[in-house]
Parts: structure tokens; sequence; C-alpha cells
């Protein structure tokens, strides 16, 4: 099981719903409006050139193929269930944390790893061809990553596996079980010694349920080579560092409550928003009219309210025992038997 609860689809997860299909219309208009460069990032030429530092907010918007689409919206469907964990609120608030630290870090490991490994190259020149030192600038692995929420992923990748428990664990044999007997446990355990002095080879893999969740973030981080890969491990040092409560900031961070709404149903925000401006605009609005306050008691008054309640009680009281005669214990037997 990958979720704690037995709750299929979007249900009680308003924000997953809402990342994937706002990711699909995204790949979707990119693709079919050609704009798939607007969410490139490139240290060499976007960024030193024409220093379009606006990719650095942009790049993790969406991805620009098909294979980073499918297994990016399959995660996505499968930590539904941080969403659950976390509460919808608190986890749009840790996207939107993990998403600028990945952009920030992201961006700084590339200016970085692009200028310090074109310093080594070059001094490595300087000193195979014994001329003097001379800085010379090429694109390299660190130049650019590949678009998408990769670095995002990997850290809710992170946060998966810390907060969510494992339900069951299964084996996967490579050989054929024996059944053991009275007669063969001598000879088994023989056999046992024997094969495994021939080799190391494990004769079982144990898994538990997170096993798919494993295989689809290694697709994921592997498909576009070190563009991806990049990302991704920068991503999972900021997942761990979240869980290990060391990322700045995390804990206490939300999202106002309107940008929420506006996230996870933006059609009710506007037409409440639509119906406060309307009463707004039709001006001011009488309020209800208050119960009229009780005239104060005077003597007189309290007067008439003794007596009227001492009337209701003598109706009430049952007749005074002493008002009927008393009958002796003789006539009360006389009058027995006569019946």
């Amino acid at each position: 099981m990958t979720q704690l609860t037995p709750i299929r689809g979007f249900t009680n997860t308003p924000v997953t719903k809402s990342v994937i299909v706002i990711g699909t219309l995204l790949a979707l208009g990119l693709s079919t409006l050609q704009i798939k460069h607007y969410v490139k990032l490139a240290i060499d030429p976007l960024i030193v050139q024409y220093s379009q530092y606006w990719r650095i907010a942009t790049f993790q918007l969406s991805v620009i193929n098909e294979s980073d689409f499918l297994l990016s919206t399959i995660l996505w469907f499968h930590f539904k269930t941080l969403e659950r964990f976390f509460g919808p609120r608190k986890y749009l608030s840790l996207i939107a944390v993990f998403a600028f630290y990945n952009a920030v870090l992201t961006f700084l490991v590339l200016s970085v790893g692009q200028l310090s490994l074109n310093a080594v190259l070059s001094l490595i020149t300087m000193l195979r061809t014994h001329t003097p030192y001379r800085f010379i600038y090429r694109d390299t692995f660190f130049n650019s990553v590949a678009s998408g929420p990769f670095g995002i992923l990997a850290s809710l990748y992170m946060c998966y596996g810390s907060y969510i428990p494992v339900s069951y664990q299964f084996k996967i044999l490579f050989r054929k079980a024996n059944v053991p007997s009275e007669n063969s446990e001598a000879s088994n355990n023989e056999a046992d010694d024997a094969s495994s002095n021939e080799g190391f080879a494990p004769k079982s893999l144990t898994l538990n349920d997170h096993f798919q969740i494993h295989i689809l973030f290694t697709l994921l981080m592997f498909n576009n080579g070190i563009g991806s890969l990049l990302p991704c491990l920068i991503g999972v040092i900021v997942g761990r560092l979240y869980t290990n409560d060391l990322l700045a900031g995390s804990k206490n961070c939300y999202l106002p409550n309107v940008v929420f709404r506006l996230f996870i149903n933006p059609r009710k925000l506007n037409v409440s928003a639509f119906q406060s401006v309307r009463q707004r605009i039709r001006g001011f609005q009488p309020l209800p009219q208050a119960p009229q306050p009780e005239a104060e008691p005077t003597p007189e008054r309290e007067e008439e309210q003794d007596e009227t309640i001492d009337d209701i009680r003598n109706t009430e009281e049952p007749p005074n025992r002493s008002e009927t005669p008393v009958r002796p214990l003789g006539r009360q037997f006389l009058e027995t038997f006569r019946t």
C-alpha cells in the first residue's frame, strides 16, 4: 500500500489535483505554442549574455518531453499521501519552499560549477603546454539542467521515505524453495553450506510497498542524464535538510489563505470576491432591529405578579386532607362488605 488509508482518486487532496491539472495544461500549452524555450535554464548564453534571470523562477514550472511528464505525473499522484499527512495548505507551502530552495541552489551550483571546472581545465592546459595561465571559458555539463520540477519531486521523495511508514514487505525468491522434512534436514544443511561457499549470490530480494516509488524516482533521475541528475541530487539534499529540521524557515512557513484558495479553487474564490464587491457597491444596509428592552419592575407590578403566582399555586394544589371527614375503622369494614 502506498497510502495511509485506502482512499482512491483525489479525495481530500485538492493540491495534488491542481498540480497535476496545471502541469498537464502547461505541458500541452508549451508544446502546442512552441514556446518550450521559456522554461529552459542555461548559464551561457541566457544568463551570462542576455541576463535573463527570470528563468531561475520558470525552469521548474513544466517538463518538455513525454517521458518526464509521465514519470512526474505518476510521482505527484503517489505523493498525495504526503498531502493527507501534512494537510493541503501545509503541503502547498512545502512545495513553494522546496521550489525556492531548489531554484536558488541549482543556479548557484551551475554558476560555481561552471567557473570552477573551467578554472581547473585552464590550469591543466597551462601545466601540459607550459604556457602562462589563461582562463578559457567553455560550455561544460554544469551549463544547463533539464526543465521540470525535478528538485521538488526529489525533496518530496525524501519526505515520503521519512514520514510515510512501510505497510508490508515481501520477498522475491531467485531459487526454488525447498520444503524441509525430518529425514532431510541434515542433507539440506550440507547443501546450504555448499551453496553458500560457491558464491555470494543472494537467494532472495526483500522489498516493501515503497519499491515502486524508488523505481519511478530512479528512472526520473537518470532520464535526462546529467541534466536531470544535478537537480535531483540538489533536491535530495534539500529534502534531507528538511527532514532533519535544518532547512531555515520551512517549519513555520505558510502561504496566505487567499493564495491557497486561489490555487485549489479559483472559481469559488472569484465568486466570493464578486459577492463581497457587490455588497460594498450596494451601500449601507440597515442592521436587524434589536429587541426592545423590558420595562423596569415597579412595586405595584411586583405585587400583581405575586398575586398571580399565588392564584396559580392555589389552583394547582390538591384539596386539603382536613376538609374531608375521617371515617372510623369499623365503618370502613362495613362499607367494604356492603359493596
